[in-house]
C-alpha cells in the first residue's frame, strides 16, 4: 500500500467533511421523527427486503464518500424503524438522547478496548465514576460493578457470581462439585435468566418459576413454597431473581419482602432491574423500589429509561469482593503478577465476560453532567405519567379491557368491541395479533403483544417523551377501527377497508 492510499483511508479532512454531512442528515431525520413527519417504518417482509442486499462483495470501491452519505439517506435510514417517532410504542428501547449518540462516535473513533487500564485509561476512570453513581442510587456507597453489553450479559455475570459464592469453586472443579442447583424467579422474569442457566450448564429446567399475583408481582408465599420444595428434593437454591419492571407488564416484585426472606435463609438475591432501576433517580417513584438495597446484585440498563443508545448496562454488586467472583483468568499478556490489589481494580477484564469492551460510560457520564439527576428523572416521570394517562383512557373507553394499572411505563390491553368474537378466546387472540400486525404493516403505529394466561394482549411501552395524549387517543381510534374492520371482514368476501 502506498502512502497516498494509506492517507486516503485515514484522511482527517475527509472525515470532517463526511462527518458534518452525516450529522446534518441525522439532525434532519431526528427533526422529522420527533415531529411525526417521518415514516414510522417502510414495511417489507424480511424475505422480500433481503433481496436488495444480496450482492457480491465489492472488489473495488463502489462509492465516493459523498455517494455513501447519499446511499445512507436513500437506502438505509428510510428502512429503519423510527425510534424517535411518537407512534413508536412497542418495546423497552429508548429514543436515545442525541448527545449520547455523539458520545458513541467519540467512543468508536478513540476505540479504547478497556481490557486493562492501560488500554483505556480515561474510559476506565469514567466507567468507575458512573458505577459509583449508580451504586449510590441503589443505596450502596461502597458497591462495585462493571458496565456490560446488555442486560442479558449483566444477568449472566450476576448469576455466575452467585454460583461461585456458594463456595464449591465451580469455576475450577465444574458442576460435579455441587448438588443440583436451582434458581427461583418470577414466572414473568426475562428469558435471559433461563438462557443464563443453559449457558452455565445448569439447564433451563433449573429455573423454577414462582407464581405472581394479579398485578404481575412475585408472591412471597409462593417463593417460600418453592424454596421448601427444593430442600425436600435435596436441591440447592443458587439464587433468587426478583424483577423490578418485568418485560411483559412492567410490574415490580415486592423487593423488601423478598429481600428479608433471602437474608433470613442465606440466599443470594439478584434483582433484574434492567428496566425499572431508573426510577431510583426520581423522588416521585423511588419508593416503588424500596428494598432494592437488600440485594446482592442488581442489573440496570442504560439503553432503556436512561435514554442511551444500545447497548449499555450495569451489573452492580453490594460487596466489592463478590464482583470479582464471576470470572477467573490467567493471561500474562494482560494480567501481571506484580499488580497490587489496588491496581487490579482498574482492570475491568477481571470482572466482565468481555475482553475488548467499548467505552460505554462516556454517554452516561455526559447525560448526568449535562442534565443532572433531576433532568434524567424527569424523563422517567414523564414516561410513567404517560402510561398512567393511557391506562385510564383504555379503562374508560368502550370496547377495551385493561389488564392492570401500570406500575412503570408498560400498558397491556385488549380490544373486543361489540364483536361476537368475545365468545371465542382463540378468535379474540387472533384479532389482537392481526390488529398489531396491520397497524405495523400499514405504518400507523408500532405496538408489541404479550401472551398472559393464554390470552394475547396488545402492549404499549411509553418511552418517547414526544408521544402526547393526542397520539394515544389516535391509537385507540385506530385499534378500534382496525379491529371492527378485521372482525367484519371475516363475514364478507371482499377486501377490508383499513383505517387512515
Amino acid at each position: 500500500m502506498t502512502l497516498a492510499e494509506l492517507n486516503h483511508l485515514f484522511d482527517p479532512e475527509q472525515f470532517r467533511v463526511s462527518g458534518h454531512a452525516l450529522i446534518d442528515l441525522l439532525a434532519e431525520q431526528l427533526t422529522n421523527q420527533l415531529n411525526g413527519d417521518a415514516s414510522l417504518v417502510k414495511w417489507q417482509s424480511p424475505l422480500e427486503a433481503e433481496q436488495a442486499w444480496r450482492q457480491p462483495m465489492p472488489e473495488s470501491p463502489e462509492f465516493s464518500n459523498e455517494e455513501f452519505i447519499t446511499w445512507l439517506k436513500q437506502e438505509v435510514l428510510p428502512r429503519n424503524l423510527s425510534m424517535h417517532h411518537p407512534h413508536s410504542m412497542a418495546h423497552q428501547a429508548a429514543p436515545p438522547l442525541p448527545i449520547a449518540a455523539l458520545c458513541d462516535l467519540v467512543a468508536a473513533l478513540s476505540n479504547q478496548a478497556m481490557a486493562v487500564y492501560e488500554t483505556g485509561p480515561a474510559a476506565t476512570l469514567i466507567e468507575r465514576q458512573v458505577i459509583r453513581w449508580l451504586n449510590t442510587a441503589v443505596g450502596w456507597p461502597q458497591g462495585a460493578g462493571v458496565l456490560t453489553s446488555g442486560g442479558s450479559q449483566a444477568n449472566l455475570t450476576a448469576l455466575l457470581a452467585a454460583r461461585q459464592h456458594m463456595g464449591a469453586n465451580i469455576w475450577n472443579k465444574g458442576m460435579a462439585a455441587t448438588p443440583r442447583l436451582r434458581i427461583l424467579t418470577s414466572e414473568f422474569s426475562h428469558y435471559s435468566i433461563r438462557r443464563a442457566a443453559g449457558i452455565m450448564g445448569l439447564g433451563v429446567e433449573a429455573v423454577i418459576a414462582v407464581a405472581v399475583d394479579e398485578q404481575g408481582r412475585m408472591l412471597p408465599q409462593a417463593l417460600k413454597q418453592a424454596h421448601e420444595a427444593c430442600a425436600q428434593n435435596q436441591e440447592q437454591v443458587m439464587a433468587v431473581v426478583a424483577t423490578a419492571g418485568c418485560t411483559p407488564t412492567g410490574s415490580i416484585d415486592p423487593l423488601q419482602e423478598i429481600g428479608e426472606y433471602c437474608r433470613t435463609h442465606g440466599l443470594w438475591l439478584h434483582i433484574d432491574a434492567a428496566h425499572g432501576a431508573s426510577a431510583l433517580l426520581s423522588e416521585q417513584h423511588r419508593a416503588k423500589l424500596h428494598g432494592m438495597e437488600m440485594a446482592d446484585s442488581v442489573t440496570w440498563d442504560g439503553h432503556k429509561l436512561l435514554y442511551m443508545p444500545a447497548t449499555v448496562s450495569a451489573v452492580l454488586f453490594r460487596d466489592e469482593a463478590a464482583s470479582y467472583s464471576a470470572f477467573a483468568q490467567d493471561a500474562s499478556y494482560l494480567f501481571h503478577e506484580e499488580e497490587d490489589s489496588e491496581a487490579r481494580g482498574f482492570n475491568t477484564s477481571y470482572r466482565t465476560l468481555e475482553c475488548t469492551k467499548r467505552m460505554m460510560g462516556l454517554k452516561l457520564l455526559a447525560a448526568f453532567k449535562l442534565y443532572g439527576r433531576q433532568g434524567m428523572a424527569s424523563l422517567v416521570e414523564h414516561a410513567f405519567t404517560s402510561a398512567g394517562y393511557f391506562a385510564n383512557l383504555v379503562a374508560r373507553t368502550s370496547g377495551f379491557t385493561l389488564l392492570m394499572h401500570p406500575q412503570t411505563n408498560i400498558v397491556c390491553f385488549r380490544y373486543h368491541g361489540n364483536s361476537t368474537l368475545t365468545s371465542s378466546s382463540a378468535m379474540l387472540n387472533e384479532l389482537q395479533a392481526n390488529i398489531r400486525k396491520k397497524l405495523l404493516h400499514q405504518e400507523m403505529f408500532h405496538l408489541s403483544q404479550v401472551n398472559i394466561g393464554d390470552n394475547i394482549w396488545l402492549r404499549c411501552t411509553f418511552m418517547n417523551p414526544y408521544t402526547q395524549q393526542a397520539h394515544q387517543e389516535q391509537l385507540l381510534k385506530a385499534v378500534a377501527c382496525m379491529g371492527d374492520d378485521l372482525s367484519a371482514n371475516r363475514k364478507r368476501a371482499f377486501p377490508p377497508f383499513f383505517c387512515n
